[in-house]
């Protein structure tokens, strides 16, 4: 039995990894341990399997059934998956109770799970619920535990467009997409909430200076990310971290 590239990362725990990952991931056991249950149940049938070896043949990608909701992909096909780590930011008035929470943007490190949503579905579907816990790695293009994922961006807003640039170093250049908001959908009650709730899912249409070919970028398997429902005993200006996991389709 020869393991294939994609469930090897899968099993390694990144050298990588921020000082604290052991603490915070193995706090969180009950989503980490379904994680690698899963992960072991695939290395079982591909000891029993004489089919080839994964790849990342992207026709194979298909959005989780809860997306649904959200407007159809129209003919476009998925280009990249990426799993997004970071912070969703709010500022707020005043410290009372009557102001509520104002969202300014987020900003994320977005990694490469391509080749994970061909293949393993389920793997990526339960990664931001143990991601979002997760410290980034110090260095910029450390991978990202527990799946070992290779950065492929960064997601920021440049003044109120959401951003999406996938061009990392000079031998990676995947392009860049400015997108709008055109569809939310109220993360399912299964979502990990966090401290206040799961940020929506949604879908976002690419607008002009978008460079390469991309159509329409999703949102979805959010963890954690909502502010409190007031401002009430909260600083002018806050992070929540979250992560979800971002589908980018194109022609």
């Amino acid at each position: 039995m020869r393991l294939t590239p994609i469930l090897l990362s899968l099993v390694t725990v990144s050298l990588a990894a921020p000082a604290n990952y052991f603490d915070d991931a193995y706090d969180f056991s009950d989503e980490l341990s379904d994680y690698y249950s899963k992960v072991s149940q695939y290395i079982n049938r591909v000891k029993k399997s004489t089919s080839p070896s994964a790849s990342c043949d992207t026709s194979k990608i298909s959005l989780p059934s809860f997306a649904s909701g959200l407007p159809a992909p129209n003919g476009t096909k998925p280009m990249y998956v990426a799993l997004g780590r970071g912070t969703q930011n709010y500022t707020c008035a005043d410290s009372t109770s009557a102001s509520t929470p104002f969202a300014i943007g987020a900003v994320a490190n977005l990694y490469n799970a391509t080749c994970l949503a061909a293949n393993y579905p389920d793997l990526l579907e339960s990664l931001p619920n143990i991601a979002y816990k997760i410290s980034l790695p110090t260095t910029e293009y450390a991978t990202f535990p527990p799946a070992n994922l290779e950065l492929i961006g960064h997601h920021f807003f440049t003044s109120t467009i959401p951003e999406f640039n996938l061009d990392t170093t000079e031998a990676k250049q995947f392009g860049v997409a400015l997108t709008k908001k055109e569809s939310s959908l109220n993360a399912p009650s299964t979502a990990v909430k966090g401290e206040y709730g799961a940020v929506a899912w949604l879908y976002l249409s690419t607008i002009e200076g978008t460079v390469g070919n991309y159509k329409g970028v999703y949102r979805v398997n959010t963890a954690s990310g909502s502010p409190p429902d007031t401002c009430e005993k909260m600083p002018s200006s806050f992070e929540i971290q979250y992560s979800a996991v971002y589908y980018f389709y194109g022609s």
